[in-house]
């Protein structure tokens, strides 16, 4: 049996025939034609997971391992505004979300009526593309117009760039009449979207290779970005370019020769700096991807005058660096095949004099870490050393992710790093990490995370469909120990219950009663002894809590710089 609204059937079939593979549903009464339309379609695995926000962050994880929309389907009212911090962090990552809200037909709203607001553009700022639906499709016209405005939207999620899209989609009672599935039911229309493959003209492409060829100095930066053979590929050939060196960090997801660019990055520009290194400065820079984390950068080059192209397929104005010259729409890697058609600079010792640099840093790196008694630092140095090859791994926000990024990369392990770095919130994590574990049941996800963003997330485990592959590692240091690192806030009145908001939440209580396993930890050897036992629960979800001292982890952070700093030239 599948619902009698045809406009609401014709949704669910739009998006089995453009490929959707899953939808994300939230319980209500005012979506169930879009409930019942959706779990009719075979070629759609759905999950029902309560809270709109856990839900958002799911589909968000899902989309981001897939490269494929996901959607979203939810009841009127709140429920549509607890989407919105996965829509903005879609929107700012570009990843490709279908959210469908149901909502009442135009007559009600704004007339007391229970569970409505005002919901169309409610994402305006943070979408795509908004569309409302016809309430009524009894003519052929109002389904003709149905029918487009579904597939614009969903092509919209997918071209130029990925991204999120909304469908409103009011409706009348009855909501719960049913008709028997009627398999010889006409196809919709399907609108098939072809992508123009952008090319520089030949004298446009031929003046920007003089330019570029002709710099002895020159930056290449890889922000976050999903593992891509092709990229991979190019940026190999580019390393034999002497003059030209790669900067990137965990997200960028690399896997080329570690040996031949900059992964790490804030303790390289930490010493170009502080020693004022200006002939490291570069000519040209080139950015690919999304932001990057490290401040350090973006300080050092927004005090230089370089000139900046920044690749974008949409055509994105990222003047991240307050020097942005020329926005190149076209996609990376075709781009940078036609600037690399011509001979490199392989004279240049600009590549070489960088890798020296963190060739040192990365040896006094390992001296200072084995100084180091049991701390925050030395628990992410563990896990990198120690997380499985070809593992997925989502880094919280804060201080999680610029733990990973003070790490060389290691090309080697094929290990697939993500982080929800497009509006960079706490919000979300273990959900977002869920989903990614949903996607890809044959590999472990690990969600690497601190203590507030875990409690702040944590209906992720009142998930009937949690992943057994989800393995959750909460480095635990009583509170937002970001907070005791960057300049400021502990000269706040107060600091610890309004900023650190420290607490004694029992983590273990908590997973039970989500029927979650639950370990932990606060010294390094039970840390190795935890973690393999952890990775021995390969049949169930896990919570690994690994207690530190919150006054002596951040001290060694903020000490770790300094050290590079004095023993560089005594190294």
């Amino acid at each position: 049996m599948n619902t009698a609204k045809k406009g609401i059937r014709q949704i669910a079939k739009i998006c089995a025939l453009k490929g959707v593979k899953y939808a994300v549903i939230s319980p209500g009464s005012r979506n169930a034609p879009l409930i019942t339309a959706f779990t009719n379609e075979k070629s759609i695995q759905c999950v029902s997971i309560v809270d709109e926000r856990c839900a958002g962050f799911f589909a968000l994880g899902i989309a981001q391992q897939e490269r494929t929309p996901v959607v979203l389907l939810c009841t009127s009212g709140s429920a549509v505004l607890n989407y919105a911090p996965a829509i903005a962090e879609a929107f700012y990552q570009k990843i490709p979300l279908i959210v469908i809200t149901a909502d009442r037909p135009h007559e009600w709203i704004d007339q007391g009526e229970n569970q409505s607001i005002v919901q169309l553009n409610i994402y305006q700022n943070y979408i795509k593309k908004s569309v409302e639906l016809p309430v009524e499709t009894t003519m052929d016209k109002d389904q003709w117009y149905s029918d487009r405005l579904i597939n614009e939207a969903l092509n919209n999620a997918m071209y130029p760039e990925f991204g999120p899209v909304h469908i409103n989609v009011p409706l009348r009672e009855p909501l719960y009449d049913l008709i028997e599935e009627d398999e010889n039911e006409v196809l919709p229309k399907i609108i098939e979207y072809t992508s123009s493959l952008k090319s520089s003209k030949l004298s446009q492409l031929e003046s920007l290779q003089h330019e570029w060829h002709t710099a002895t100095k020159k930056l290449i930066v890889v922000g976050a970005h999903a593992s891509s053979d092709e990229l991979n590929s190019i940026l190999a050939k580019i390393t034999h370019d002497g003059s030209t060196i790669i900067l990137s960090e965990s997200i960028s997801n690399l896997a080329i020769d570690n040996t031949k660019h900059i992964s790490m990055m804030d303790a390289c520009v930490e010493y170009i700096t502080q020693n004022n290194k200006t002939a490291l400065n570069p000519d040209i820079l080139i950015t690919i991807g999304g932001g990057i984390v490290s401040k350090k950068f973006k300080f050092y080059l927004r005090k230089q005058q370089i000139t900046h192209w920044h690749i974008s397929p949409s055509g994105d104005h990222w003047d991240t660096f307050q020097n942005l010259s020329k926005v190149i729409e076209q996609d990376a890697v075709q781009f940078l095949e036609a600037l690399y058609e011509t001979p490199v600079n392989k004279s240049s010792t600009y590549q070489k004099d960088w890798l020296a640099i963190q060739d040192n840093m990365n040896v006094l790196h390992h001296q200072y870490l084995s100084s180091l008694s049991f701390c925050d630092f030395k628990v992410f140095e563990y896990l990198i050393e120690n997380l499985p090859k070809n593992s997925n791994i989502h880094f919280g926000n804060s201080t999680p992710i610029r733990y990973a990024n003070l790490f060389s990369s290691n090309e080697n392990k094929q290990q697939s790093i993500n982080a929800n770095r497009g509006v960079s919130g706490i919000d979300g994590v273990t959900s977002t990490a869920s989903g990614a574990a949903f996607s890809h049941p044959d590999k472990i996800t690990f969600c690497i995370t601190g203590d507030i963003a875990f409690l702040y997330d944590s209906n992720a485990l009142w998930n009937s469909q949690l992943p057994k592959n989800l393995k959750i590692i909460v480095i635990n240091n009583g509170g937002g120990n970001i907070f005791r690192i960057i300049p400021g806030p502990t000269q706040i009145d107060k600091f610890e219950h309004f900023i650190e908001t420290k607490h004694e939440v029992k983590f273990k209580q908590l997973s039970e009663a989500f029927d979650v396993a639950f370990l932990s930890c606060d010294t390094m050897d039970s840390l190795q002894e935890k973690f393999t036992e952890l990775l021995q629960l390969n049949n169930r979800a896990v919570v690994l809590e690994v207690k530190t001292d919150a006054s002596y982890s951040s001290d060694a952070l903020k000490n770790y710089f300094q050290y590079l700093i004095k023993n560089y030239e005594q190294n």
